[in-house]
């Protein structure tokens, strides 16, 4: 098992499953098209972002986006995790555990004191945001009008 930086071309294949990405993480509330999907992760990406990927077997099982942000809130850059994925057959054995700590362990080194990111209301995944120390900030509402 190997946790590193993904190639260019990695990326480029990674940023291929921008749609399913999108679509799961967003449990609904988000349409899945291109151009939403290159909104998240192309400033990250441009701004010397990068993902991580795990690797076993020379097959690649997952990825995070890393990156930093400045958060006007609290007037400092922070990390942030912009997207997590793990194919499906191997979900359940802490890759994507693997994969934050890995995350963690980065942004450590370039100095950012903090991290964040954004879940969608009902995705299971916040169960281990929350596992690996991550909590509630803001809550974003909405009404529909119609």
């Amino acid at each position: 098992m190997t946790i590193r930086k993904a190639t260019f071309d990695e990326t480029q294949r990674i940023l291929d499953y921008a749609l399913v990405v999108l679509k799961e993480s967003t449990m609904g509330f988000v349409k899945p098209r291109v151009e939403i999907a290159n909104l998240i992760m192309a400033p990250i990406l441009a701004d010397g972002g990068y993902y991580l990927i795990y690797e076993k077997n020379r097959t690649i099982h997952g990825w995070i986006g890393v990156g930093t942000i400045y958060d006007s809130y609290s007037e400092e850059v922070v990390g942030t995790i912009p997207e997590v994925y793990v194919f499906p057959a191997y979900r359940g054995q802490g890759v994507a555990e693997k994969l934050f700590h890995e995350a963690f362990r980065h942004l450590k080194t370039e100095n950012v004191n903090k991290v964040q990111l954004n879940v969608f209301a009902g995705n299971h995944a916040k169960k281990l945001y929350e596992k690996i120390g991550f909590h509630d900030v803001s809550t974003l509402m909405e009404k529909d009008l119609d």
